[in-house]
């Protein structure tokens, strides 16, 4: 009996000891749960692709004396899962190599290593009422017509989208978190927003053939620094697409207005405004003709660019189209994707440019299509890009008017070719050289003069495997 008790006991203990275990590591979630959600079974779709691109480029500082030859192989990795919990309900998660602004990683950064972790690209959740509207929630990626004004369609934005079915057609309500809070930037002061949001309402009606659509984006930063007062912008975008079958057809026009505000006493005396205002605007219209296995196509777009304004002038105004891009290949291979446009930075669209082009591409066989395109380009405002003086005497200064300015950007003519090896993999070759114009025309201290900008070219080959 006393062993038979010791061992009672003994069990005891050890239950005693494992409840305490169980209670010590139990996870009482704060999180909230819905008690009417069910667990149900889902749909799930996997996917992803692997791109592997080699790269040549050269003269993209226009300056042939500067070693800026680029030669590298670079990798992006994308894995994505597509949960269909509904036939209303569903949720999307994409993985991308690179970090917050790129998705490549060079080769031969280290041997015997592992590359790039994964970031989340896209991550959100759509719902469906019915036939009446929808809803999505989380980081998307997100783009506005013709991509002249806002495309974020690379990394994305984190939004809240609802849409609501009218007729044949929807309007659709976008609400994007821009950013949130500053850092240091100008002299140490908060110069960049502290609260950045954008609103946009959207209007897609497709009437017979033609596809009708417009939007309103009202763009705020509130800023609580002793720099900035904050700013708006407001961008109104119309636009039409026809597929006539024979000839496609598509026209943008972009129009802005807005206001930015400086503080007082530190901003007027470092040569700012108290205020100054946005007045840009764009427009494109695109044509394309199928005849076979050849298309022909022609377009043109223009940007307004910003006024210079003599430094003993207050520049009350920025009449420069503002645009919202990414590092996206939108017209030419070079000079809107390459290097330094009429903007004065790289990825600003039409900002400050005009172009008009001609191309053609032809499918001598399903699996084989080649393309060439030839650009003109020009400046909306003149402009010294690389600083080429009036007066060899007198260094050039963009608010001084002691630059030999000029609208000529060039000529540029691409070229493509794309082969399908397979039903889900692609190899292509694509170049792009710039004939640069007069605007690029630099400064030579050694010479003592003004020489011509040196021309920018590009070569580009690559996989993508899409699975």
């Amino acid at each position: 009996m006393k062993k038979t008790l010791i061992a009672l006991l003994s069990v005891m203990v050890v239950l005693a000891f494992t409840a305490s275990a169980f209670a010590l590591h139990a996870v009482t979630s704060g999180e909230y749960t819905p008690s009417l959600v069910k667990a149900g079974k889902s749909q799930i779709e996997l996917g992803g692709q692997i791109r592997i691109r080699g790269n040549f480029s050269t003269n993209t500082d226009f300056n042939d004396k500067v070693n800026d030859t680029n030669q590298k192989y670079d990798q992006r990795v994308r894995l994505s899962t597509k949960a269909n919990v509904s036939d209303k309900t569903m949720a999307v998660v994409e993985l991308e190599t690179g970090n917050g602004s790129t998705s490549t990683y060079n080769w031969g950064t280290a041997t015997e290593s592992k590359r790039d972790p994964l970031y989340i690209r896209q991550a959100y959740i759509s719902h469906q009422f019915g036939t009446v509207g929808g809803m999505k929630a989380g980081h998307m990626l997100l783009a506005l017509g013709n991509r002249l004004f806002f495309d974020h369609s690379n990394y994305g934005d984190d939004a809240l989208l609802g849409w609501l079915a009218v007729g044949p057609g929807e309007i659709t309500l976008l609400v994007i978190k821009v950013d949130e809070n500053g850092s240091p930037d100008y002299n140490g002061k908060i110069q960049v927003a502290d609260d950045t949001d954008a609103y946009v309402l959207a209007l897609e009606m497709p009437i017979n053939d033609v596809g009708v659509s417009a939007d309103v984006t009202y763009l705020r930063y509130r800023d609580k620094s002793d720099w900035d007062k904050g700013a708006y912008l407001a961008n109104l975008g119309v636009r039409a697409n026809a597929d006539l079958k024979v000839v496609k057809i598509k026209a943008d026009i972009e129009v802005q207005s807005g206001k930015a505000e400086k503080a007082t006493p530190e901003a007027l005396a470092d040569g700012f405004p108290s205020s100054y205002t946005f007045s840009g605007y764009a427009g494109m219209l695109g044509v394309e003709g199928i005849a076979g296995p050849v298309t022909i196509k022609g377009g043109a777009g223009y940007g307004t660019g910003d006024k210079w304004v003599k430094s003993d002038k207050v520049d009350k105004k920025n009449e420069g189209f503002q645009t919202l891009l990414t590092d996206n290949q939108y017209t030419t291979f070079i000079y809107d994707y390459s290097v330094m446009g009429a903007s004065g930075g790289k990825y600003q669209g039409l900002n400050n440019t005009m172009y008009i082009n001609v191309g053609a591409a032809v499918k001598p066989m399903p699996d084989l299509k080649v393309s060439a395109d030839v650009y003109y380009l020009s400046a909306a405002q003149e402009r010294a890009l690389n600083g080429a003086r009036k007066d060899a005497a007198v260094p050039c200064m963009d608010t001084t008017d002691t630059c030999k300015k000029s609208k000529k950007l060039g000529y540029e003519v691409d070229a493509k070719i794309e082969y399908q090896l397979a039903s889900n993999l692609v190899y292509y070759i694509e170049a792009g050289y710039l004939m640069a114009g007069d605007a690029y025309d630099r400064w030579d201290a050694g010479k003592g003069k003004n020489v011509d900008a040196d021309d920018p070219y590009r070569v580009r080959h690559g996989l993508i495997l899409e699975f």
